[in-house]
């Protein structure tokens, strides 16, 4: 299936446009699997390391009720989910550690290669695609189980309501002309309920970029002017880098499971390259294109590794410092700072002062 006329139109004016019945429960069975088994693995290491304690008589369910279950536990640390995130942590400013980690199975990058979703992409971006990592899989849990108060914890932004933003706000400016296209991809039906994302049609149309952090005028604009995108499962919804759009709390009981991928132009500058770009579909050089997820993970574990050797923090645009500054600002208002206990030796002065 490629883009309709109507279709490339529909973006090309409203900045979206949904693509009916692309993908069956065939083409998401093998994620399925295999979050199961990942979360069952990783929920047994959270045991072993304190950090998650009870459910184990969950450990036969489907991931969708096992993941919903565990959050129901007492003291569940909703950040734990970061870590069945398809990217290493990515805040701009902040620093990677050596025990960061992500998922990279095979039937996840079956998804990101799936040639229907390619065909769909192609439409847009041509035979040469390159997947960005800028990448994630969304695991909005019902609001009964997340915190009614958001910002600034580790993969927060996995299962919190999604701020209003646009994409291109995550590039760096050697990416601006990049052309950019977010495919997002539901593993169930999703309304409004449980969290359907929403945007505002027409607004990619200025080249300006919203304000960041946003002042409480812009946010009343945009909700103004929001449009829930309700969608089938199987259904893509493609988005262009400067529409704004975000996503509400799940108000449901079951998770709302969804991935969102990045594909640009091969032969155009990423919008992260300190991070795997892959090739996922290449007419002239089949060869080029990533196959083996064994090979993907080597690629994010050296990343990884450099970036902790490097010892410095994550790049982004200056419009995100502030929010980075924010966050750490607000954490340590509420206390969250380390203290020495009354029998630690005195921090030393620093030499020369």
């Amino acid at each position: 299936m490629v883009l309709s006329n109507s279709d490339l139109a529909h973006f090309e004016e409203h900045g979206y446009v949904v693509v009916r019945g692309v993908l069956a429960e065939p083409d998401f069975a093998a994620v399925r699997r295999e979050y199961t088994d990942t979360l069952t693995e990783r929920a047994a290491a959270w045991r072993v390391a304190g950090r998650l304690s009870g459910g184990e008589e969950y450990g036969a369910l489907p991931f969708p009720e096992h993941i919903v279950a565990l959050a129901g536990l007492p003291g569940f640390d909703a950040s734990l989910l970061a870590e069945l995130d398809i990217t290493l942590p990515h805040m701009p400013f902040t620093y990677l550690r050596p025990d960061s980690e992500l998922h990279t199975g095979p039937a996840v990058l079956g998804l990101l290669r799936n040639p229907k979703v390619l065909d769909v992409v192609g439409s847009l971006v041509g035979d040469e695609i390159k997947a960005s990592p800028n990448q994630h899989v969304r695991l909005k849990l019902p609001v009964r189980d997340t915190p009614t108060a958001f910002g600034g914890r580790k993969g927060e932004t996995m299962y919190a309501p999604t701020m209003w933003h646009q994409d291109a706000m995550t590039q760096i400016p050697e990416s601006d002309d990049t052309d950019l296209i977010t495919c997002w991809i539901p593993l169930s039906d999703v309304d409004e309920g449980n969290g359907c994302l929403t945007v505002v049609p027409d607004g990619h149309r200025s080249d300006e970029l919203l304000p960041w952090p946003m002042d409480a005028d812009t946010v009343a604009r945009l909700e103004r002017a929001a449009v829930p995108i309700p969608v089938r499962k199987g259904d893509l919804v493609l988005l262009h880098k400067r529409l704004p759009h975000g996503s509400r709390v799940n108000t449901s009981d079951a998770l709302r499971w969804s991935f969102d991928f990045r594909y640009f132009r091969a032969d155009q500058p990423s919008d992260r390259p300190w991070f795997p770009n892959i090739t996922v579909r290449s007419r002239r050089d089949p060869a080029r294109e990533l196959t083996d997820a064994a090979e993907w993970r080597r690629r994010w574990e050296d990343a990884r590794a450099f970036h902790v050797a490097a010892g410095a923090p994550l790049p982004g645009r200056r419009e995100f410092a502030q929010l980075v500054a924010d966050a750490l600002i607000r954490g340590w208002e509420s206390g969250n700072y380390p203290v020495l206990g009354e029998d630690a030796e005195s921090v030393p002065a620093a030499a020369g002062h």
